[in-house]
């Protein structure tokens, strides 16, 4: 949640004009991205934490107007769409949405602030809080899975835009569905919070993900064929152990074929984008031709850390979507949009320092703050718009000596290292300040003469 105004604009300079016709992208790449604005995301963008709702700190008739600040600071830094995540808000699991009595005030509320704010939505459904699962359960596949798909299609049916039993003011279908988070997670670390002694290891199995899979897949086409099912992002894809468990969901082709993209995760605070690499070969090993997004993503801005503060997160900014691209990432999401101030009850909780913007600390007797942009901000709202009218078709990785470089159809991304020019550079531009650079030094914008 931003409970916060948007401070002024760090703008982007103009996107040069495009050069000559480029090679086309590497060959297998499939894409639902049709240009370079929708490549970016923002994962849980739009939420209000559990905590304020819970303490009173915050109003049911509060909610709607804060979520709204929320769409539009994520709008006003350049991304297309934003994700939902069961665990939070707007609750869209199966469990608490039948307890509530089927009540839509939360998910309708996120929907219309989403929407309002021009943005696309990613939702995700599934049987349980997609975070804490076996905080509520000892057994993942619901006992009544008609029951279950019939919450699927009665979720995707509100908001497909049909015309049927659609929410009140819905502006437009939601075309993207997520079925459940981190099920790799589940199965190797004890539950979050939970009352639940389980063994992790006997719990989602890839097996009982992958049935969960087929009915979710099944009953989201039942209520609209034209929508996009993803595989819940896979939490560690670049390791071992996660792979392994992917490997097992998708060693049934009937799974494969019901997936349209895979989805990851992709977390590390290494100085270099290895990981990724690894998560973008195991998603075309699996899912051969089909498109990749990467869900969630993020380093930290700790600098109590070695080699990690503010400017190094910038950096990894340009990073991270440069090799996610050049390695054929349909859409990348940040998480998340802006760190909490540094509170007692908030000091040293995951992911406080990973988000693009910083909350400064509320008045007295308030819970609003103000924003400001870190680095991170700076880099994501520049090449956010320095992309925003390039085809990703034509995208693809340029050799370069001491660095790397992403051609974009507009101008080259130099997006690791101190790449050499390619011919036909022009004004070289440092994504984290503005400033015109002499030499290409990650993370820059190398302006086309072409």
């Amino acid at each position: 949640m931003l409970i916060a105004a948007l401070v002024a604009c760090v703008c982007a300079d103009p996107a040069p004009a495009a050069a000559p016709a480029a090679a086309k992208a590497p060959p297998g790449v499939a894409r639902t991205a049709r240009k370079g604005a929708e490549l970016f995301g923002i994962n849980e963008a739009v939420s209000i934490p559990k905590l304020f709702l819970d303490d009173g700190r915050i109003s049911p008739a509060e909610e709607p107007a804060l979520l709204a600040q929320d769409a539009a600071a994520a709008a006003h830094l350049g991304a297309a769409i934003v994700r939902s995540n069961t665990a939070n808000y707007p609750y869209l699991d199966h469990l608490r949405l039948a307890r509530s009595g089927w009540d839509w005030r939360r998910a309708d509320a996120w929907v219309a602030a989403v929407q309002a704010a021009g943005l696309d939505a990613l939702v995700m459904i599934g049987p349980w809080p997609g975070n804490a699962t076996a905080g509520f359960t000892t057994a993942y596949v619901p006992t009544d899975l008609p029951a279950y798909a019939a919450y699927v299609r009665r979720v995707v049916e509100r908001y497909d835009g049909d015309g049927v039993d659609d929410m009140p003011g819905l502006q437009r279908k939601i075309r993207y569905w997520e079925v459940d988070n981190e099920p790799d997670l589940h199965n190797s670390k004890p539950p979050k919070n939970g009352p639940q002694r389980i063994d992790p290891a006997l719990f989602e199995r890839p097996d009982e993900y992958a049935t969960v899979l087929l009915a979710s897949a099944q009953a989201i086409r039942q209520a609209d064929p034209e929508a996009v099912v993803l595989s819940a992002g896979f939490f560690r894809p670049h390791h071992p152990q996660g792979a392994a468990y992917a490997r097992a969901v998708f060693d049934d082709p009937a799974v494969v074929a019901a997936v349209d993209v895979f989805s990851a995760h992709v977390y590390f605070e290494e100085d270099g984008t290895e990981p990724l690499a690894r998560a973008l070969q195991l998603a075309a090993e699996l899912l051969p031709g089909k498109p990749v997004w990467i869900t969630e993503t993020s380093v930290p801005s700790d600098p109590r850390k070695p080699h990690i503060d503010e400017a190094w997160q910038g950096k990894m900014v340009a990073a991270i979507v440069g090799a996610a691209l050049a390695g054929g990432a349909d859409r990348v999401f940040w998480h998340t949009l802006a760190d909490p101030p540094w509170a007692k009850e908030r000091s040293g909780a995951p992911f406080s320092t990973h988000s693009l913007l910083a909350t400064t600390a509320p008045g007295p007797g308030s819970v609003v703050g103000g924003v400001v942009d870190k680095p991170a901000g700076a880099v994501y709202r520049r090449l956010a718009a320095l992309l925003r009218d390039t085809d990703p078709a034509v995208y693809r990785e340029e050799a370069a000596a001491g660095g790397r470089l992403l051609w974009t159809g507009a101008g080259w991304l130099a997006f690791w290292g101190s790449p050499s020019l390619p011919p036909g550079a022009g004004v070289i531009t440092d994504l984290r300040t503005g400033e015109v650079l002499t030499a290409a030094v990650a993370p820059a914008w190398i302006a086309s003469q072409k």
